[in-house]
């Protein structure tokens, strides 16, 4: 037991020592400005990054258009942080009506990321959450806990992205009123909102209208060429029976 004892505090003499000479090795780099490890710290935000590595994880981002709701990315979340919905074109294809990320709850894992069939989420290396940024920012916002169940239509998520890019200022009073409905500047949830909104009454009507009729359209063409093949089946069969030979006969 005492030997073992003794053992221990080796190790870990020899491995403070190890990291030590490591440390060391940097300091020394350091102060002369030679090899790989000149690091600063910059007094961020008045000096921001002027690097940033290829592999840093910055926030979530979506593309909504070739995104097929399928849930992976929600089932591998350890802290649920998804919430996405979705509807059906006329082509009877998938539609992300909605596709929100708390990013209040993101551990920046990317889990989500290695489970998406179609590459649609990606991590970007963006860490700062600036709201006028061409890429990331438009479809960041702060919302309250009143505010997380709101449904937005396609519309409403064209009209919310133009109006919270805009300078307050610019807004009339019914602008802002609207705006504040939806989002909220002292909310404590930073939501990602990716998805494209959900098609209004009538836009849903008029899309499923004509799904139905390209569904139609479908099966009637089906029905023609299974009565075409049939018709050439008979017609081949009667072309193989010889003149005389009426076949065999019903007992």
């Amino acid at each position: 037991m005492i030997l073992a004892w003794v053992n221990d505090i080796y190790d870990g003499v020899a491995a403070f020592l190890t990291g030590m000479r490591m440390t060391a090795q940097f300091m020394v780099e350091n102060w002369r400005g030679q090899g790989g490890a000149m690091a600063m710290t910059r007094q961020y935000p008045e000096a921001p990054a002027e690097v940033i590595g290829d592999r840093v994880r910055g926030h979530l981002f979506n593309k909504a258009d070739i995104c097929i709701v399928c849930h992976e990315c929600d089932k591998v979340c350890p802290v649920d942080c998804f919430v996405m919905e979705a509807e059906r074109t006329a082509e009877n294809k998938i539609r992300a009506s909605r596709f929100d990320i708390d990013l209040s709850k993101c551990i920046y894992c990317g889990l989500c990321v290695r489970a998406c069939p179609t590459d649609s989420l990606s991590m970007t290396t963006a860490f700062e959450m600036d709201p006028t940024d061409d890429v990331l920012g438009r479809y960041l916002f702060r919302r309250n806990s009143t505010q997380l169940d709101m449904r937005l239509d396609a519309p409403d998520v064209g009209r919310l992205t133009e109006l919270a890019n805009k300078p307050r200022s610019a807004l009339t009073a019914d602008e802002q009123a609207w705006l504040d409905a939806r989002i909220d500047q002292r909310g404590v949830h930073l939501i990602g909102m990716f998805g494209v909104g959900y098609y209004t009454a009538t836009e849903k009507a008029r899309v499923d209208g004509e799904r139905e009729a390209r569904k139609k359209a479908k099966d009637l063409e089906a029905i023609k060429i299974r009565a075409a093949a049939a018709q050439a089946a008979q017609a081949k069969a009667a072309l193989a029976t010889p003149p005389g030979n009426p076949g065999p006969q019903s007992p």
